[in-house]
């Protein structure tokens, strides 16, 4: 989607009429009543007061206005990052509900974006997810949000799976937003090295949980693992908890997994910034744990990362590059390719809230369904 069609979403996940859009920018959009036209002038002067510019192919188009002249956590950065969020998420739900059966019951959404909305007494109060829904037009679910830095999608899958084997909800769609403070996070390094800022694009997310239909591939919630408090945050300490520790629980092998999902960022982005190729440290952690365990030898090393792993392929922005990007993929190739197992496998980094030195993670094993393809 180009910079004008979404500056049109924006415009329509603005509900506490933020948003100054200038006259001679129109936007696509359905209904143009509730957009707050003004002149160039008007919008240069809302800037220079606080309000955030919003730029479409170069240009000048809007601007979001802060919600409050003292809150932090209403000013008009921090809130156009959140209709960023909310528009990316609803779009992504949107296109999944039009790829379903007509009229799908969706019971509940969980949230599992990096935004945090809310105001100077509820910093992070959240449940954006809600509102993604309004916005996408599902009037039948509740809502909330899961927060765990970039871990946040798995902890919210193995959440919607649990709820649905539960019985409680027949649907449960986990979705997420892009992360608009993560465009050109690691620009300084391009820059250092006249390399182009590759960090231009906003993902969103959108899943669909349901019971076993004898055909989808089966969320494993007995291979489901969260790091513990006591697990340790060393690199090879995460690893071990969240792929050996619950694999040698249901009793398979690392070899038992065709394929691993991990941080799956892309290199062209993280290398020249200075953090290396993050997927293939995963992978090569993933391969010396599998020697440890005696799954294989360690010449064997360099195959298991090359059959078993993958490049680094995804927008770096965190909850997005954690193994979900995979998932469309996995499925295809669960249900019509050759595989068997997919891990996946997410880790978040608590530590940035400065609240405890502590990592964290979550993984689990998504499995091709035994009754795919047999007659029913």
């Amino acid at each position: 989607m180009d910079e004008r069609a979404f500056a049109g979403w924006l415009a329509r996940a603005d509900s506490a009429n933020l948003l100054l859009v200038a006259k001679d920018v129109q936007l696509p959009l359905p209904d143009m009543t509730r957009v707050k036209y003004v002149e160039q002038i008007e919008l240069e002067r809302a800037i220079a007061r606080g309000a955030e510019p919003v730029i479409v192919d170069g240009n000048l188009a809007a601007a979001v206005l802060p919600a409050h002249e003292e809150d932090a956590s209403l000013s008009a950065p921090v809130l156009l990052e959140n209709l960023a969020a909310k528009a990316s998420g609803a779009i992504a739900l949107r296109r999944l509900l039009d790829e379903l059966p007509a009229d799908p019951a969706v019971e509940f959404l969980i949230g599992c974006g990096e935004e945090a909305v809310g105001d100077r007494y509820q910093r992070g109060g959240g449940n954006l997810a809600k509102a993604i829904g309004e916005l996408a037009d599902v009037g039948t679910a509740g809502a909330l949000d899961v927060k765990a830095f970039c871990a946040g999608p798995v902890h919210a899958l193995i959440v919607a799976g649990a709820l649905v084997a539960s019985g409680m909800y027949g649907r449960v769609i986990v979705v997420g937003g892009g992360s608009l403070a993560k465009l050109g996070m690691k620009c300084r390094g391009h820059l250092a090295v006249e390399s182009p800022i590759l960090e231009d694009v906003l993902a969103g997310v959108a899943i669909d949980v349901i019971p076993d239909d004898g055909h989808s591939p089966l969320l494993r919630l007995d291979t489901a693992a969260t790091h513990r408090i006591a697990d340790g945050s060393a690199a090879h300490q995460v690893a071990a908890a969240l792929s050996i520790a619950p694999l040698r629980a249901a009793g398979l092998a690392l070899t038992d997994v065709d394929r691993f999902a991990v941080e799956l960022h892309d290199p062209d982005v993280t290398e020249p910034a200075g953090s290396g190729n993050v997927p293939a440290t995963n992978y090569r952690m993933l391969a010396a744990l599998a020697v440890q365990a005696g799954a294989i030898r360690r010449e064997d090393m360099a195959a298991f990362e090359r059959t078993r792993g993958m490049p680094g392929f995804s927008p770096t922005q965190g909850h997005i590059a954690s193994a979900i990007p995979y998932l469309p993929h996995a499925v295809r190739e669960l249900t019509s390719g050759g595989l068997r197992r997919v891990q996946f496998i997410a880790k978040g980094s608590l530590f940035l809230g400065r609240m405890t030195g502590a990592g964290d993670g979550a993984s689990f094993v998504l499995e091709r369904n035994p009754q795919q393809g047999k007659e029913k």
